[in-house]
């Protein structure tokens, strides 16, 4: 297989000047490199697609995913935050700053979007042949699409990033955008079915490796499906069946994930405040009353994992309360300086599967529904406690695990129709544990669990959404009227 030249020496510099750079609050495409090249993509021509592809990860995806949206695990009630201090707490009552809005817009559709834009029209331009970067640029644009949609709801799809023909596009429903995403991911799948050129080093979710590309796209291509489905089954049950049939990420070491490196200015940007605020030690974030309670009753060996112990008990703090002490705190197990961002797993992407095998999407009734929701739990355990999630010398005992799986919480063959449903979102909601905004969705789509409202929140009830940004309400009239933050999305079918 023929690759572009590898980036080996300067690999550790771009994750020290790509990761300091998604720091910074941009303003303006014109004040930043993004600007200037896609303003008139080609100007740039002579850019190596290899120096993109890092600045769409870390400045563009994972900037918005740890940085901007690590409130979010707050928000679906796995992390309670036990400092407090505005910026936990303000995020925490549902009160979301300015700041964090306009920085995640910027980072998805600047530093991202435009930048995969670039990546397609600079290898057109200059390396045809080299359908798997094309491929790979569809693929994350798809992914940043989406997560964008779960964010705001209504954004710009068809109309976005080209700024020459659509300076101020208009914005597509959240119905439109999850629709048209599977066709824009088949785009990217098409250009990956045959060797060519690929992004290897600079690939910094899988090295270049083909067919884990092929395997993320039609993971994601699921995830997107079983949204609709909670809407409109009908009309995309035979896409379900048929992307089910296609290789998926199905086992915790194909996780599609962005491995953060204990070397520094590598690090994961949340170990990076506590090292910066906190010396190093978590004070800051502990375990929801509404995760560990489930957990102590159902004995989920992951606890040991996860969190700190108090007197030999999980203890969890309700939402918005913000208590110094007593609280089991999130372990240094997962806030670490190598803690990965987990663009897709294995354990959802199984129980998603066991969701559309319960539902009679695909073929296999229960007992296919009963093996995929058992292996999405054997896959969790698998990836936090002896996988990529994990520290070396942390696991979770094999006894441990085979006795939860051979618990009630461990098949689902037994149940009612019902009874399994919530069994399978339950799991699901918490294996998405440390993937904030996947958690968020995840309980938004099911309502599985009951979760708290928190302490003095300013919203009436759980938040669905979050507002638009100034910039872009007072730069684009054609920006949607504001809409309360309680207000379900389109997806939620509510």
């Amino acid at each position: 297989m023929k690759t572009i030249k590898k980036y080996n020496a300067i690999k550790q510099f771009l994750w020290v000047f790509l990761f300091l750079g998604s720091t910074l609050i941009q303003t303006s495409c014109e004040d930043s490199i993004e600007g200037d090249v896609n303003i008139d993509p080609l100007v740039g021509n002579d850019i190596d697609v290899n120096l993109l592809m890092p600045q769409v990860l870390l400045a563009g995806l994972s900037a918005t995913r740890t940085i901007e949206l690590n409130q979010m695990n707050s928000q679906a009630q796995h992390w309670s935050a036990t400092a407090g201090f505005g910026v936990f707490v303000n995020p925490e009552r549902y009160n979301i700053g300015p700041n964090t809005v306009n920085n995640t817009w910027v980072f998805l559709f600047t530093n991202s979007l435009r930048n995969l834009q670039q990546m397609r029209l600079l290898t057109e331009a200059n390396n045809p042949s080299a359908r798997n970067i094309i491929g790979q640029a569809r693929i994350l644009e798809a992914f940043s699409f989406f997560n964008a949609t779960l964010i705001f709801e209504d954004i710009p799809f068809s109309e976005a990033t080209n700024v020459s023909e659509f300076p101020i596009p208009q914005f597509d429903t959240q119905e439109q955008v999850l629709r048209g995403l599977p066709a824009l991911i088949d785009l990217g799948l098409a250009e990956l079915q045959t060797d060519t050129d690929i992004i290897t080093s600079a690939d910094l979710l899988f090295g270049g490796d083909r067919e884990s590309w092929i395997r993320f796209g039609n993971t994601l291509k699921l995830k997107i499906l079983m949204l609709l489905a909670n809407v409109d089954p009908a009309s995309v049950q035979t896409e379900i069946q048929a992307v089910a049939n296609q290789p998926l990420i199905l086992e915790a070491s194909q996780n599609a994930v962005l491995q953060f490196i204990n070397t520094p200015g590598n690090e994961n940007p949340i170990w990076g405040t506590l090292n910066a605020f906190a010396g190093g030690i978590n004070t800051f974030w502990g375990g929801a009353t509404t995760l560990i309670d489930i957990m102590n009753t159902n004995e989920d060996p992951r606890r040991f994992v996860w969190f700190d112990q108090v007197e030999g008990e999980f203890v969890g703090q309700d939402q918005g309360v913000f208590s110094a002490t007593g609280i089991s705190q999130i372990s240094a197990n997962i806030i670490r300086e190598d803690q990965p961002d987990i663009y897709a797993s294995a354990s959802e992407t199984n129980f998603l599967l066991a969701e559309a095998a319960l539902r009679g999407f695909i073929s296999g009734g229960i007992a296919a529904a009963n093996g995929f929701y058992r292996d999405g739990i054997q896959e969790s355990f698998n990836f936090y406690g002896n996988g990529v999630g994990a520290i070396p010398g942390v696991s979770i005992p094999d006894v441990d695990a085979e006795a939860y799986l051979a618990s009630p919480q461990g098949s689902i063959d037994s149940d009612t129709e019902a009874d399994a449903l919530r069994k399978i979102h339950l799991e699901h909601w918490i294996s998405d544990f440390t993937r904030p905004i996947s958690a968020w969705t995840t309980w938004r789509r099911n309502k599985v669990p009951d979760l708290q409202q928190p302490v003095q929140a300013v919203l009436p009830t759980i938040i669905r959404r979050y507002q638009y940004p100034v910039s872009e309400i007072t730069a684009n009239p054609n920006t949607p009227d504001f809409t309360p933050l309680e207000t379900p999305m389109w997806f939620e079918n509510e």
